[in-house]
């Protein structure tokens, strides 16, 4: 007896996906205080919704999904490190997050929800992992200047498996404004 190959699946998240000024000072803050474990320049972003294994058709639906979505103009300032030491991760995040970045993720993960997704259960976090398996701690001080990041889209993007790191390829972009 012959069963059905699995659909062909896609690793997607929603994310704030930094204009190259931005990706640049982000990069710079990462090799000071990562060094050779930091992340690649081309993968800095900030997730907002993790999506996960995604089948062609949801998808589409997910994309119907998010149509109408409205990005709030707003302005991220990331200005402190921090540090989870069980997946060992070195992150750049703010201080205060805009309370703005909060209902965007709402404004996200409700209509995503009539497509059969289920949202993490932990509350958002948001940061830019700049290294991982870093040995820790984090820098003790903010950094020097603060990275300023006007917020300007939304990208879905996909994660494909390399040898050594995963890399990520922009599938679409919604604009604010």
């Amino acid at each position: 007896m012959s069963f059905p190959d699995p659909p062909e699946t896609r690793r997607l998240f929603l994310a704030l996906w930094p204009e190259d000024a931005v990706r640049r000072r982000i990069a710079e803050l990462a090799a000071e205080v990562a060094g050779r474990r930091r992340v690649r320049d081309a993968n800095l972003h900030l997730t907002l919704v993790f999506l996960g294994a995604t089948d062609a058709a949801r998808h589409v639906a997910y994309e119907d999904a998010l149509a109408d979505v409205r990005i709030p103009v707003l302005e991220l300032r990331l200005d402190r490190y921090g540090y989870w030491p069980r997946p060992r991760i070195l992150w750049l995040g703010s201080s205060q997050t805009p309370p703005e970045l909060y209902g965007l993720v709402a404004d996200l993960s409700r209509p995503l929800r009539g497509c059969g997704f289920t949202p993490e259960r932990r509350a958002f976090r948001a940061h830019v992992t700049l290294a991982r398996k870093f040995p820790g701690p984090a820098p003790a001080g903010p950094p020097a200047t603060p990275v300023c990041w006007p917020v300007r889209e939304v990208a879905l993007v996909e994660s494909l498996p390399g040898e050594t790191v995963s890399q990520y390829r922009v599938l679409r972009r919604w604009s604010g404004g």
